[in-house]
């Protein structure tokens, strides 16, 4: 599946920011939304099928709960930490892409009906990352 081959996230380091870069909007998507699902060490079953439905609804695309699990653990993550991944790949994203990110992690977040420190701190990563304000993860639009 192209979204699980990450290539545009590979090509990150050493490449000048361009315009908005969809495939690496997608590419980014995916990986934030799985790493979620792992970010307290434990796969919730509702957090996996929440990622399936958010990606399907905001990307168009199926991804099974396998390929969930195996970009949450992708081998990506021992080369370059995600915080990273996100820091050099955000600019390469509109701000509407990157809030777009944060609002489909925080449903699988939700996924469980609680949400642990542990994915409290991955949420918290993100957004720095992404370099997105408080007002931002929320939602809010301000003039």
């Amino acid at each position: 599946m192209a979204l699980l081959d990450f290539s545009k996230v590979r090509q990150l380091f050493g490449n000048e920011v361009n315009a908005p870069d969809e495939a690496m909007y997608r590419e980014l998507f995916v990986l934030v939304l799985a790493r979620a699902t792992d970010a307290d060490a434990y796969s919730h079953p509702a957090e996996v099928s929440t990622v399936q439905r958010v990606i399907k609804e905001r990307l168009g695309e199926d991804i099974s709960a396998a390929d969930v699990r195996i970009a949450a653990l992708s081998k990506l993550y021992e080369s370059v930490p995600l915080s990273k991944l996100l820091a050099e790949g955000g600019p390469r994203l509109s701000k509407s892409q990157r809030c777009a990110v944060v609002e489909g992690l925080i449903e699988v977040l939700r996924a469980d009906d609680k949400v642990s420190s542990r994915e409290a701190d991955f949420f918290n990563m993100v957004v720095q990352a992404l370099g997105l304000t408080a007002a931002d993860a929320v939602g809010l639009k301000v003039d």
